[in-house]
């Protein structure tokens, strides 16, 4: 390579061999002096920059890429070699106009001295395609959770007025019914509430996704308390040793961490169920340079080689009749935790109790 830029240096080589495919690539292509004065430039580059040919030679780079020259001074950045990665700058044509480009340096030593090979790409039209499609993909998800909203608002009424009927059915003529009536009564009354639960989770997964974040400091060790509180609430009846480690803090929205909470101490509560001496812990532990959230419980747990369906919708690794659910609550979680710039994990063993770990970004500086 250094050898052809020398060539190309070479004014009298400039209509012959390496000097002709510099001169005529439709990539456009400088060589910058260390002080950014550009040495060459094709005719690709002349017409990209809009400049009139032969012009550029002479000019500098701070007319150009004011990012990365000021004046005749480099703007601090690393060029490797070998591996130096595309940049995305603003670049400005001799005119005044300017457009988003990809540009990569290539630092090379020549018989000419330092000098920097430059290509550029113009990303006007990449940019602007990529921006109508992320413009249709979010018209397309509210179009989807407008959809979940009329869904579950037309599904409740029905839902409702056949939970009703079954409920005056049962306290009006329960007793005249023998116990299989009665067993199919309570079927209905079952399958009700699970449906009301699954239209629950499904607005719940909606929401994760469309609902504006405002993050702050979390004092975890709080919010975690005050879930085992609702959950001993709800069940004074089990023994259930919770543990929560002191000084735990996150940064994230409010909202969003009380329901990955709920759903993640919630499910190490129901899968300790059977349990006569059941514990659950919420602990950090550092890896990775990273905080890792972690759940752990002393439950059913579960095969490792199912993990990977784990965070989908509507996935359960239990039968119904074992532990009640909806598969909704771990996709839940996982979207919420990838809004917020983390990852989720899970190790687990059957018999032997699971871990759920997560991480978030952290706190901006």
């Amino acid at each position: 390579m250094t050898n052809l830029v020398d060539k190309i240096l070479d004014a009298g080589a400039a209509e012959a061999g390496g000097g002709m495919l510099f001169a005529r690539s439709p990539v456009a292509t400088l060589v910058f002096a260390p002080d950014g004065a550009v040495v060459l430039a094709n005719a690709a580059a002349h017409r990209l920059l809009r400049c009139a040919p032969g012009r550029l030679p002479g000019q500098s780079a701070a007319m150009f890429f004011p990012e990365l020259w000021r004046g005749t001074e480099r703007v601090s950045i690393e060029v490797d070699d070998d591996e130096d990665p595309p940049r995305r700058v603003v670049a400005h044509c001799q005119d005044g106009a300017t457009f988003p480009a990809r540009l990569r340096l290539q630092q090379l030593d020549t018989d000419s001295g330092l000098r920097f090979l430059t290509t550029l790409e113009d990303l006007t039209d990449f940019e602007v395609a990529l921006a109508d499609r992320a413009a249709e993909v979010v018209a397309a998800n509210r179009e989807f959770e407008n959809f979940i909203d009329v869904a579950a608002h037309d599904l409740r009424a029905p839902l409702r007025i056949l939970t009703d009927f079954t409920t005056a059915l049962d306290e009006d003529y329960g007793q005249r019914l023998d116990d299989d009536g009665r067993g199919l009564l309570e079927e209905i009354l079952t399958s009700g509430q699970r449906m009301e639960g699954i239209i629950d989770g499904l607005l719940a997964l909606a929401r994760s996704a469309r609902c504006e974040m405002a993050c702050e400091s979390l004092d975890f060790t709080t919010l975690v308390e005050l879930v085992y509180y609702e959950l001993r609430h709800g069940d004074p009846a089990r023994r259930v040793e919770c543990v929560v480690d002191p000084e735990i803090t996150a940064w994230g929205d409010v909202r969003m961490m009380m329901t990955v909470l709920r759903n993640l101490i919630g499910n190490a509560w129901k899968f300790t169920g059977r349990s006569s001496a059941a514990s659950i812990r919420f602990h950090a532990t550092q890896r990775g340079g990273r905080t890792w959230y972690c759940v752990t419980d002393d439950g059913a747990g579960f095969d490792m080689a199912h993990a990977g369906r784990l965070f989908k919708p509507f996935t359960r690794l239990h039968r119904q009749d074992e532990f009640a659910g909806h598969g909704l609550g771990l996709a839940t979680v996982h979207r919420i935790v990838k809004r917020h710039g983390g990852e989720i994990e899970v190790e687990s063993a059957p018999g032997r109790g699971t871990t759920l770990r997560f991480t978030l970004a952290p706190r901006p500086e």
